[in-house]
């Protein structure tokens, strides 16, 4: 949540830190502004606007010359959107002016003491009290390198912090913990970023910012520095612009586009993993899942569904395999037996619920995989083991392709632990039906879209596989349409939530698993009879006159890849439909930087 960018040296300021800021505006969009030294005044200029960045944009449509700034584009936690909680943000005097990503948690106690010593704030941000607290700390002392190391001393929480010290026009102070940042180089200039996407326009050597560590950014040099100022090392690496690509390529929308990308996607991870007849996952990995008595799989939203099917994955293979939301376990971890083994899920690989799930994972010595879409993000960095999905950007705020790319390697990475090969089969027939999903069904679900698009509760039932597919489903169609929703197993109807049901209700049935299959025709008998309007998605083999969607056949532990593309197609077309902003829905962002 919440993007940051930054430039020193031999680059357009102004075009930079837009470009950037509008290439991250999917952490966040509440507000966004810049600052930059005006090159023919030597003055630091700051500009902010409420709402995203286009806004901003058609603010600063002048000229600028500046090889120096700092932007952000905010999603809100401490403070209602406005331009005094809009970044950057000042200190007091405007002897510091900086960007934050991040949380303090003790930001109040820090304020307070400020106040006391006749201190003021514009704002209600956390962030203000950061430059302040710097600037009260350089009247003893002008070293800034070290005032910062003592600043992060007192700082509990998280942040990412881009600074600039008024005055000193060479240089960008960055201090970083438990929030992502980057740094790229080029021929005469360096770049900050909240992830690659901005960087690779400019430059693809990057390096993620390790967590507690100072920096100080030059436009010929990079220094890295531990909170102790030790000197630490610095590698580059090369970012592949392919997996980082903002093209709409003629799409009206990312989520559509991102869809539409899910049998790419699914194809890479075959090959990526399973290419010639051989599983390539790291032995140690598999050795170590063998050795283990207990798998614990954490995660949060679209990934916490993910997990679930994961965990069946696992169970299916003789392994115990339980489930926890990362914000839950974080603060009541349940750790079973003598050799458990963690697995996490995270798309970004700096989801802030997880990251406080490793700290917790590390007091207590247990192992784990990440599996994530970010190589070289905090999570990955610190994980004994990872697995790369290799899903390309996902811009869209809600998940579409990296869930399926997630659900995809758990299949591949339990197959391999089984020995079993016919997952090459069974995930090409997936790719069978989601090519005839995006090529012959979009009509029937942009039809059912139109006709519920102006309902108040939308229910989705399913057993088994398809109950895990119910509960994303439900979840994009709250994200981005904001329709109320709910996912229940077809089992449960009648242990509560038929009390819902009345005439006209809309219910989305999935009928894909034939273990379940009777038993879902008698819970939509039951639905219909208390007036329902039923809407069933089926497998040929399982249908029946009058079902609204009717597939191919295929293996049935794979529905959340053959057809959860039906469920978001609908909830796109609900969303598109309703007029809603589908890529941006209201108060969400796609990085989950805080807790």
């Amino acid at each position: 949540m919440c993007g940051i960018v930054g430039c020193i040296g031999k680059v357009n300021a102004k075009d930079y830190l837009l470009y950037g800021l509008e290439t991250l505006d999917y952490r966040g969009y509440d507000s966004a502004g810049i600052a930059y030294l005006d090159s023919s005044k030597l003055e630091l200029e700051i500009v902010k606007t409420i709402g995203p960045v286009k806004a901003l944009i058609e603010k600063l449509n002048k000229p600028v010359e500046s090889h120096l700034g700092i932007g952000h584009t905010r999603w809100a936690t401490h403070g209602v959107p406005s331009i005094p909680n809009a970044h950057p943000v000042q200190s007091m005097n405007k002897k510091v002016t900086l960007v934050h990503n991040g949380v303090i948690e003790n930001f109040q106690e820090l304020k307070d003491s400020l106040i006391a010593k006749g201190y003021s704030f514009n704002g209600q941000t956390d962030s203000e009290v950061i430059a302040s607290l710097i600037e009260d700390k350089l009247k003893a002392n002008l070293d800034v390198l070290y005032v910062l190391s003592e600043i992060m001393k007192m700082l509990h929480g998280s942040f990412a912090c881009s600074i600039i010290i008024n005055g000193d026009n060479d240089h960008i102070y960055v201090i970083k913990r438990s929030s992502p940042l980057l740094v790229a180089k080029g021929k005469g200039f360096h770049l900050l970023a909240s992830d690659a996407l901005p960087l690779i326009k400019y430059a693809n050597e990057v390096f993620d910012l390790p967590d507690d560590t100072i920096s100080l950014v030059e436009k010929d040099s990079f220094r890295l520095f531990d909170v102790n100022l030790q000197p630490l090392q610095i590698k580059f690496t090369q970012r592949d612009p392919s997996l980082i690509s903002r093209d709409l390529n003629g799409y009206p929308h990312y989520m559509i586009k991102e869809i539409e990308e899910i049998e790419s996607v699914v194809r890479r991870l075959m090959v990526s993993y399973h290419p010639e007849d051989k599983f390539l996952f790291d032995e140690k990995l598999l050795k170590t899942i063998n050795d283990s008595d207990n798998i614990i799989f954490i995660a949060c939203g679209t990934s916490y569904h993910a997990s679930l099917i994961g965990a069946r994955y696992f169970r299916h293979i003789g392994k115990n395999a339980s489930v926890f939301i990362a914000s839950e376990w974080a603060f009541y971890p349940q750790i079973m037996g003598k050799k458990p083994f963690v697995i996490m899920l995270s798309q970004s690989g700096e989801t802030a619920d997880l990251i406080h799930c490793l700290k917790v994972a590390r007091e207590h010595d247990l192992r784990m995989l990440l599996v994530t879409n970010v190589q070289g993000s905090s999570l990955e960095r610190a994980a004994d083991f990872s697995i790369i999905l290799n899903a390309g950007s996902e811009i869209s705020v809600a998940s579409t392709k990296a869930y399926a790319a997630q659900v995809t390697a758990l299949a591949l990475l339990t197959n391999a632990l089984d020995n079993r090969h016919n997952i090459i089969r069974d995930l090409n027939e997936c790719c069978a039906v989601i090519s005839e999903v995006r090529t012959s069904s979009k009509p029937k679900i942009e039809a059912m879209a139109e006709k519920l698009k102006n309902s108040r509760d939308i229910y989705f039932l399913g057993r088994g596989y398809d109950y895990d597919l119910s509960l994303e489903a439900s979840l994009k169609l709250k994200e981005i349409s904001y329709i109320h929703s709910e996912a229940i197993p077809g089992g449960e109807l009648k242990h509560g939530p038929i009390a819902l049901i009345d005439t006209g209700t809309p219910v989305i049935v999935f009928v894909t698993d034939d273990v379940t299959a009777s038993s879902m025709r008698n819970n939509i008998q039951e639905i219909k009879a208390r007036g329902a309007e039923v809407f069933v998605v089926s497998t040929e083999k399982l249908s029946l006159p009058g079902d609204t969607i009717v597939v191919r056949d295929y293996r049935r532990y794979l529905s959340s890849v053959a057809i959860s593309s039906i469920a978001f197609y609908f909830a796109y077309y609900v969303s598109l439909k309703k007029g809603l902003n589908v890529d941006k829905p209201r108060n969400l962002a796609k990085a989950v930087t805080v807790e």
